[in-house]
């Protein structure tokens, strides 16, 4: 493996302690825009557009003061570029700046990039505003050592990857020629060079409104923002004419059913406010990455199961709660008949991320990641069998569907055909961290399948921190915001200049 010599490294891990004030600030500033995709009103849409603009805005001005080029490309996607010297392929950083939305209680205000306890906190310190700033202080670090850039880099920063979106970060290699190799720092470390595939089904129902139950009679369920996200609410509303019977009702069913479950958590029945004569039970979960469902605790799957038993709901929609109970409760696809194992890239995961059902049907988006060698086509078609048969079965009308934007199959890039990549990646994390520079595969789903000869590096290392993507309180401590930059840089140092 090439290395740097240990008087340039140490220069350059001394510049980028010299820059850590700045890195620091400027990590906390990008924070505060609110780039959340995904809004369906208009006053969502208009709101991330603004927010995408003033993020934008900051990066261009942050580019062009150190002396970097910043461009947009045809309004669709924008790009911060370190020149070359020569004619040679660069190295692509595709990333992304949107963010998913916040739930929970947070510690400090998700979008006010709060610098406390030698942390940064905030909604993309990890995924992927931090990394996104730390790879551009990697640049500035190499710029103010003069190195020469042999290559050009690329920060290729697209806007809608929470969402699925991608043609944003694949017009740019409609634009210029692909990189000859990138990383996007949107996982973890050592080196992600296998991944699960990604797709979303929807499975719906719907049935004939059934005479008005006893009350309280179950009204609708709600739970979920994003279907790759474990979702950690999910509300129950009942009709109830006679509030004080069917919140005591509610609650003997809610205390029997949990004596049953233990683990399950519900705050108590009451009143809706914004729903005349109707009562609620909001269940609590924890919120995970939708690849990773075992971490997190599913609180659509408790309403479903509470619902499946309860007599407040038609003997319809009680079988639908049940199916999809026992269809997603199966992390692993078992339910669905969709297990699969591959040794290096493990097994095929499922998330039920969103779920919405009234007294006439309803439907659930569910996150399915297929692991190596089980395509996105197969997994339709033996899940589709499944929702099939029970419908048939049960006389329930159900249908499935694919949705098309989601679907990516799993990735694999060999090291033997990418020796001098991988190899660099692999230098710069051990020199930094003096840790052994493992190949790995993950769950999730990142940019590198949208570009040739990409791998996931970084930005958090499981030996001694948590990943916190998507989650509640994510945030990044500082020296690893510092050691990130280091680690970025040395690769940089390897891949794309003349440093010796």
């Amino acid at each position: 493996m090439a290395s740097l010599s240990d008087i340039f490294r140490d220069k350059l891990f001394q510049t980028i302690d010299s820059l850590r004030e700045n890195l620091v600030k400027d990590t906390a500033e990008i924070l505060k825009f609110e780039t959340v995709s995904g809004g369906k009103s208009d006053a969502e849409k208009a709101k991330f557009q603004t927010e995408i603009e003033r993020c934008l805005a900051f990066l261009k001005n942050l580019a062009k003061k150190n002396d970097l080029v910043y461009r947009d490309l045809d309004g669709i996607v924008s790009v911060i570029e370190q020149p070359a010297e020569t004619n040679e392929k660069g190295l692509g950083i595709p990333l992304h700046i949107d963010v998913v939305p916040v739930t929970g209680e947070w510690k400090y205000p998700p979008f006010s990039g709060t610098i406390a306890e030698d942390t940064i906190w905030g909604r993309g310190t990890q995924d992927d505003k931090g990394p996104l700033v730390a790879c551009l202080y990697a640049i500035i670090a190499l710029k103010k050592l003069g190195v020469k850039f042999l290559r050009p880099i690329h920060i290729v920063m697209g806007r809608g990857e929470e969402v699925g979106e991608w043609s944003d970060v694949q017009h740019f290699l409609k634009k210029q020629s692909p990189p000859a190799f990138s990383f996007t720092p949107d996982a973890a470390f050592p080196i992600i060079n296998g991944e699960k595939g990604i797709m979303n089904l929807r499975i719906n129902a719907n049935w004939e409104t059934p005479e008005a139950p006893e009350e309280p009679g179950f009204y609708s369920l709600n739970g979920g923002t994003r279907a790759n996200v474990v979702p950690d609410l999910a509300e129950l509303r009942f009709t109830a004419n006679n509030e004080e019977a069917a919140i005591n009702s509610l609650k003997k069913d809610l205390e029997e059913f949990v004596r049953k479950n233990p683990g399950v958590s519900y705050s108590p029945p009451e009143a809706c406010k914004d729903c005349p004569d109707c009562v609620k039970v909001v269940f609590h979960g924890k919120s995970a990455h939708g690849s990773l469902p075992q971490e997190g605790h599913n609180a659509i799957l408790d309403a479903l199961h509470f619902l499946s038993e309860n007599q407040s709901a038609s003997e319809t929609c009680r079988k639908f709660c049940s199916f999809l109970f026992h269809a997603c409760s199966e992390f692993f696809g078992e339910g669905l008949d969709i297990f699969q194992d591959h040794p290096f890239v493990g097994k095929t995961t499922v998330n039920l991320g969103i779920c919405r059902i009234d007294e006439k049907g309803g439907y659930c988006l569910i996150n399915i990641r297929p692991t190596l060698g089980f395509s996105c086509r197969e997994v339709a078609e033996r899940s589709g069998r499944v929702v099939r048969d029970h419908a048939a079965k049960n006389g329930i009308p159900m249908s499935i569907q694919q949705e098309e934007s989601w679907g990516k199959e799993p990735l694999f890039v060999d090291p033997k055909d990418n020796e001098f990549f991988i190899s660099s990646l692999q230098t710069a994390y051990a020199m930094v961290t003096g840790r052994e520079p493992e190949l790995k595969a993950i769950g999730g789903t990142t940019f590198a399948k949208a570009y040739p000869n990409c791998v996931s590096y970084g930005p958090v290392d499981p030996a001694d921190e948590k990943e916190m993507a998507h989650m509640t309180d994510e945030h990044v401590k500082i020296e690893h915001q510092v050691r990130n930059t280091k680690i970025y840089a040395y690769a940089l140092a390897l891949l794309t200049t003349d440093a010796k």
